[in-house]
């Protein structure tokens, strides 16, 4: 039920959004009010959210993409899409011989969820912003063996596993230029789950760097249109 809704949510924000967004690897936001919205309360909010995380007992990158609102420069909230960057591979994993008779000892790894995310700006002055998201999705794990060929290089799916996630950081943001802002941050996430091997695996710290690059000014800059982001005030 999640993902659809997940899935509608998205296309509607695509389709609203997909001639607007741009931003670096580990953007956070790009903010832009769109004119069709009529109210200065409303503003698209889309980028990308990559993080550094750990998981099976090593380092791994994830990364993500948000769309969703902001509120009243206060609340955010949507949609965000997160998968690891390259799946974990390794070696030494003995399976079943008589439930994989072709597997070898070589196994990879993926992870990725689906989460709607809340998150309440706590703290913002001219150049600052604190603010604290909460995230609660869906979580897919999935597992494949390398083939015994000596051929080629074959993998075969033998888990896939859905489980639910919630997560919680702190993120903080300064303007370094009025189109230009970087931030960190941290939390952790939690696989909802009764199996504790898949708790000891991917239930770990996550910490965040962002570079916020809003295309909303840089369009009304050029075009010397005015621009509702608190900049001006001292």
């Amino acid at each position: 039920m999640l993902r659809a809704i997940c899935k509608y949510i998205f296309v509607l924000l695509f389709l609203f959004t997909e001639n607007d967004c741009r931003a670096f690897e580990f953007a956070d936001v790009s903010e832009y009010q769109e004119d069709s919205l009529k109210t200065k309360k409303w503003k698209l909010h889309c980028g990308f959210d990559g993080r550094m995380s750990w998981a099976l007992g090593q380092r791994t990158s994830l990364g993500g993409i948000k769309f969703g609102l902001i509120y009243n420069k206060k609340h955010k909230f949507g949609i965000g899409l997160y998968y690891f960057k390259n799946p974990i591979i390794r070696s030494g994993v003995e399976l079943s011989e008589r439930d994989y008779p072709d597997a070898t000892d070589t196994t990879s790894y993926n992870f990725g969820y689906t989460s709607l995310f809340y998150e309440p700006i706590w703290y913002i002055t001219r150049r600052l912003s604190i603010s604290a998201p909460v995230h609660f999705g869906t979580a897919t794990i999935s597992a494949s063996y390398k083939v015994d060929d000596t051929t080629q290089t074959v993998w075969t799916n033998y888990l896939n596993q859905n489980e639910e996630i919630f997560g919680i950081s702190g993120v903080a943001n300064y303007k370094v230029f009025r189109w230009l802002a970087i931030g960190s941050g941290g939390g952790y996430r939690f696989l909802l789950t009764k199996d504790a091997r898949v708790r000891k695996a991917l239930n770990r710290p996550i910490i965040i760097f962002q570079v916020k690059l809003m295309l909303g000014v840089l369009y009304k800059l050029a075009l010397k249109k005015p621009i509702d982001d608190g900049w001006d005030k001292k």
